[in-house]
């Protein structure tokens, strides 16, 4: 089997010769699946020198094309030799085509759905949708992060549809173990949290009239409607994006000193750190060393490639004394600080263009499996720093955001 593809426009084009047949079923599906994480989610199939397609290439072609749909991409098939067009219309291939250009049929915008504009912000150009020009949001710090372990209290709060929290704390209301408390991330209705004596991420989302509910020792609560979605790396091919770029975007976009953020993004790599241990578990000397490498888990490279990311985070320029407890500048020299957590799941695709917060939130859950959890680092040590998270495309919420009592906007 020879597999070859070329970009036209926006459309890959990729022409298959051989027999699609079980042996090479994976090669293809690789090929295909390949195509769909560098961003084309318009793809046209030549099988004119294909001589036989079995159960397994039917089955791939299948796949593709319920990905194509959930995606609002689009599939041709283009050139099918006599052998396969014969069999691809006994099963009822052409039917399941036939779904697919219905389900893609553009429409104008509703009034319900922003159009978007593209703008140049920090350096690099975004489709910028703006959901509500007038929306900002109040943050609380929860919890002193520098209190001894021992005297640490936890505050139980609801992830609703209109809230975000990152931190240290646990699912549910209370801890269920001495060593429930870590790395904990939540935004409208989801909440993902890696215990610190745990190697495996745990989640809870909202169904029907369950609301979740956390329990945070320190860290952010944040409500309130967001003002812009940025959509970033839509074009297939386009660079990798740092974090720190698409944060100074949503800093110049909001014109704002500090802004709230949340992304939807696949990823090309993440740096961060994971807490071994639960806080009320802490050490006065948390941070001495050597000890600190069996406390923390650092990225020693770069990690989670390929994957599916949703990051939770404030963005601020210069914080006060009481946003600073929970934030860390964005490197050495910069005047930027940032607090942000990362939850990962396996690679799944983004749709592109217009999108709601939380339908995209029950599509990032769908494969119900957590990849890991992270609060994002930059590591930016000289000579053997490696660098922040990058990302290749995505969504991001932004919205200014006022912190008990601050004047940001």
């Amino acid at each position: 089997m020879e597999i070859t593809s070329k970009l036209i426009n926006d459309e890959t084009i990729i022409k298959l010769s051989g027999r699609l047949d079980a042996a090479w079923s994976s090669s293809v599906d690789k090929a295909l699946q390949d195509t769909i994480y560098e961003g084309s989610h318009r793809i046209a199939l030549d099988l004119a020198q294909v001589s036989y397609i079995s159960s397994a290439g039917i089955r791939v072609l299948v796949i593709l094309i319920k990905n194509l749909k959930a995606l609002g991409g689009t599939f041709r098939l283009i050139n099918a030799s006599p052998e396969v067009s014969d069999v691809l219309n006994l099963v009822g291939f052409t039917q399941l085509l036939s779904t697919l250009k219905q389900s893609t049929v553009t429409h104008a915008p509703s009034n319900s759905q922003p159009e978007s504009q593209i703008l140049h912000l920090a350096d690099n150009d975004y489709s910028v949708y703006t959901l509500d020009i007038t929306a900002s949001q109040i943050g609380q710090v929860i919890g002193d992060a520098s209190l001894p372990s021992h005297e640490l209290k936890m505050t139980t709060l609801p992830v609703n549809h209109d809230s975000w929290l990152i931190g240290q704390g646990c699912l549910g209301n209370s801890p269920y173990d001495t060593n429930s408390g870590g790395e904990l991330l939540a935004v409208s209705g989801l909440a993902i949290a890696l215990p610190g004596d745990a190697e495996q991420a745990d989640w809870i989302q909202k169904e029907q009239e369950l609301t979740p509910q956390v329990g945070l020792f320190h860290g952010l609560n944040v409500n309130g409607n967001y003002r812009y979605l940025l959509r970033f790396g839509e074009t297939a091919g386009a660079l990798s994006l740092k974090l720190s770029e698409l944060t100074k975007a949503a800093l110049e976009i909001c014109a704002s000193d500090t802004v709230s953020f949340v992304a939807l993004a696949e990823t090309a790599h993440l740096i961060g750190a994971v807490a071994q241990l639960s806080p009320e578990q802490y050490p006065e000397d948390f941070f001495s060393f050597p000890s600190i490498r069996d406390r923390l888990l650092f990225t020693a490279e770069p990690a989670y490639a390929n994957e599916t990311c949703l990051i939770i985070g404030v963005i601020s320029r210069k914080p006060d004394q009481l946003l600073a407890s929970q934030v860390r500048p964005l490197a050495d020299d910069s005047e930027l600080s940032i607090h942000a957590h990362a939850g990962i799941v396996p690679f799944n695709p983004i749709k592109k263009g217009y999108i709601e917060l939380g339908d995209s939130l029950d599509k990032f859950m769908s494969t119900q499996t957590i990849r890991g959890v992270l609060h994002l680092l930059n590591d930016d040590r000289d000579g053997v720093g490696v660098g922040e998270s990058y990302l290749r495309r995505g969504a991001l919420w932004c919205a200014p955001v006022t912190f008990n009592g601050e004047n940001r906007v």
